[in-house]
């Protein structure tokens, strides 16, 4: 299983989804998680190295209601805030530190954003893998590998294949649609797809790629 970030921000159960994706990892070794660039805010305030500017950016991105669902000191305090989180979820710092910008395996790379076109991986910026979309998602040509990444939203609300990368973001949050390719022998297979039924369960679908 690899998680490709953004798994913050969204809603007030944040903290619950770190503790379901830290149990998957364990569960499945060889698992990984990719930073991305909502996680990266969370990881920055846990030892208080959050930067002003990027605290009033990361509020106005939903992070109100990610420290809300940690803790019920007000905002700015966000030195009580770290220190509520670390006490209360101590497994969350360790989560977020252990988690990789980029990961390769076979001819697919897997990154939360994408890729500068033109350098190789190890050479990539973090803030590139986190944050790009200009001059790569219009980027046509072939990469080294073929880039599965999340961070934009497709414009379908369904993953999308290109001939040089995958899209996976399908707007949960607001869709109800998580999405995960699954891969074969180096090779995509499909797709699985949730779905938000009216009764409030979720239901899972298979989806050709």
């Amino acid at each position: 299983m690899i998680f490709l970030g953004d798994l913050i921000d969204r809603g007030p159960r944040s903290p619950l989804v770190l503790d379901l994706v830290a149990s998957t990892l364990d569960r499945y070794p060889g698992s990984s998680l990719i930073l991305g660039n909502h996680d990266f805010y969370l990881r920055a305030l846990l030892p208080e190295d959050l930067a002003p500017e990027d605290a009033v950016n990361w509020m106005d991105w939903g992070g109100v209601a990610t420290v809300s669902a940690y803790s019920s000191r007000p905002v700015p305090d966000f030195k009580g805030i770290a220190a509520d989180i670390r006490g209360t979820f101590p497994g969350h710092a360790d989560l977020l530190d252990n988690a990789l910008t980029y990961r390769q395996i076979g001819r697919y790379c897997f990154v939360h954003a994408g890729i500068r076109p033109g350098v190789a991986l190890a050479e990539q910026t973090d803030y590139d893998l986190r944050w790009i979309r200009a001059g790569f998602l219009d980027h046509v040509d072939p990469f080294d590998h073929i880039v599965v990444h999340g961070h934009t939203i497709t414009n379908s609300l369904r993953p999308e294949v290109y001939d040089n990368r995958i899209a996976l973001d399908t707007a949960a949050y607001r869709t109800g649609r998580l999405s995960a390719a699954v891969i074969r022998h180096d090779r995509l297979s499909h797709f699985v797809c949730t779905r938000l039924m009216p009764s409030g369960e979720v239901a899972m679908e298979d989806w050709p790629a």
